[in-house]
């Protein structure tokens, strides 16, 4: 199915009298004998390219396990993420003590969290119907990729490898010591000047407002979807394509051209 109208106007600014297949624009692509410096894609991970819930949620629940916690429900758990584990570790305490979650308790989750999850996440994460298919398109036509997430960089890089195996990705980050996580922009920046390339010449792509405010805080383009784990009133605010199918992702980045900067009030940051 073709992406609506009032989608590709809210990312061309016009209506199109016809728009050509995606097959011809990229038989276009290619045969040009010298292309502009093409737009370099970071995406998230989790949300984005991967529905991860299951892995996180089997790990986290069997550390809660080990120390005598009741387990959270799969729902539960999915408006937990995207923060970090860490972030996700205080979240799934938080409601079993009257005040701050003690160190002692947060330290023991952490840790048997990171154990479990070594050995959950590769059964307990898919990637998104068609995801692996564009992924390899855009790269075929000479765009960066790079994968930011919150999640470790310890489980980062091997999932993303094993998920995506044949899928060129030129970086792949997630949270270490070396940078603050997302929505700090430190990371998304090095990626893009890693890439020889301006904030402006890069977008992000992800589900959350962490990854809004990330592009925000980056000056880069941005463009979300809404088939993770955020509210759909926390993408809105960012006035840019909100996709609902891998088609119409894969459709507005085709359209490089047009990929928007988002719009926040100045010096305000949406949250979840």
């Amino acid at each position: 199915m073709r992406p609506s109208r009032n989608f590709y106007s809210l990312l061309t600014g016009k209506i199109p009298a016809c728009s050509a297949s995606l097959n011809s624009r990229r038989r276009r692509n290619a045969d040009s004998a010298t292309e502009a410096m093409k737009t370099g894609f970071v995406f998230d991970l989790d949300g984005t390219l991967v529905d991860s819930i299951p892995g996180i949620a089997r790990g986290l629940n069997l550390a809660l396990e080990s120390l005598g916690c009741p387990e959270h429900s799969v729902e539960a758990i999915r408006g937990m993420v995207g923060r970090g584990a860490r972030e996700l570790c205080v979240a799934a305490l938080r409601g079993y003590f009257n005040g701050p979650v003690p160190e002692s308790a947060f330290e023991a989750l952490h840790a048997g969290f990171m154990r479990e999850y070594r050995h959950t996440w590769e059964n307990g994460t898919v990637p998104y119907a068609g995801i692996r298919d564009m992924l390899l398109q855009l790269a075929e036509e000479g765009h960066p990729l790079g994968v930011l997430s919150n999640k470790p960089h310890v489980v980062t890089v091997p999932l993303v490898h094993h998920v995506f195996p044949d899928v060129p990705f030129r970086i792949v980050m997630g949270f270490s010591e070396r940078f603050p996580r997302k929505p700090e922009p430190d990371s998304l920046l090095s990626i893009v000047h890693e890439w020889g390339r301006k904030p402006e010449e890069a977008c992000m792509v992800g589900d959350s407002a962490h990854d809004g405010n990330t592009a925000v805080n980056a000056g880069t383009r941005l463009v979300l979807v809404g088939w993770g784990y955020s509210t759909r009133a926390a993408l809105d605010a960012f006035h840019v394509p909100v996709c609902g199918s891998v088609q119409e992702l894969s459709f507005c980045l085709e359209h490089e051209e047009n990929l928007p900067f988002p719009v926040l009030k100045q010096g305000d940051e949406v949250s979840e």
